[in-house]
């Protein structure tokens, strides 16, 4: 399955819209618990999208072996 570059992105956004909807009426009394929350949630966007650049990079390496190959035949 094949996806555009800026659909990953926008699956994050839409991803961390509906986690602010689901936790937005839940109140964290510790500010260092808050902290250490939205920056694993920092984390976890900077992960999905550094997975998706190295899926995008393989896609286009093997495309490019793909037309070495036809050119060689």
């Amino acid at each position: 399955m094949k996806q555009r570059v800026g659909e990953s992105e926008d699956k994050a956004q839409d991803d961390s819209r509906i986690y602010e909807q689901t936790h937005m009426n839940q109140q964290i009394d510790d500010p260092l618990v808050a902290i250490r929350q939205m920056r694993l949630e920092q984390l976890a966007v900077c992960h999905i999208k550094s997975h998706d650049e190295m899926q995008a990079m393989r896609e286009q390496h093997l495309k490019k072996e793909g037309e070495q190959a036809v050119e060689e035949d």
